[in-house]
């Protein structure tokens, strides 16, 4: 009994596949032609294919123009706002692992936003982790629009600090130097 239900199962499994496979199938009728792709001729100097040679002719790539005017930075939601407040009321209140937590809580929600990555920097820096200090205000720079050297100053003045305190004297030295050149 069991045999014959489980071979009954079988066939009408492979019954099933088969048709919509072939339901599949039925959709593409071989009077269906691929669509005519127009030739466009482009501005370069025209030659004769006898003349061309092997030589092919690639036009260099032109980045489109950059605008002149900044487009001003769109203003955090609420939510990364009260994160913000919130990590700098526990920063004050000395519980650094609770401000990292709410900054890393905003940068999920805002990744671009340069000022939490250096407001992360600069927790880690009071938590003494220089390296990871380091790196977000190196992010944070790398984020940083023109408009904004005031914040790229600040990084590059944390990222001396944290050089210093491992030891790294010419690299704060040259921190430092950017830091004045950064504003």
């Amino acid at each position: 009994m069991a045999d014959s239900l489980l071979r009954t199962c079988l066939r009408m499994t492979a019954a099933t596949g088969l048709a919509l496979t072939l339901v599949g199938c039925g959709g593409m009728s071989r009077s269906d032609r691929p669509a005519e792709v127009e030739e466009r001729s482009t501005a370069a100097p025209t030659q004769s294919r006898e003349n061309a040679g092997d030589e092919v002719q690639i036009a260099a790539y032109t980045p489109p123009a950059v605008p002149q005017q900044q487009v001003a930075r769109a203003q955090p939601s609420r939510a990364v706002t009260g994160l913000k407040r919130r990590a700098d009321d526990e920063r004050r209140g000395g519980d650094l692992d609770a401000a990292v937590v709410s900054l890393e809580r905003a940068l999920r929600i805002a990744p671009e936003d340069p000022s939490l990555w250096h407001e992360l920097a600069e927790v880690r820096l009071d938590q003494k982790q220089y390296g990871r200090a380091e790196q977000l205000a190196a992010k944070s720079n790398a984020l940083a629009g023109p408009q904004d050297g005031r914040l790229r100053t600040a990084n590059w003045t944390l990222i001396a600090k944290a050089r210093r305190a491992q030891g790294d004297t010419p690299g704060a030295r040259e921190a430092e130097r950017r830091a004045g050149l950064a504003y």
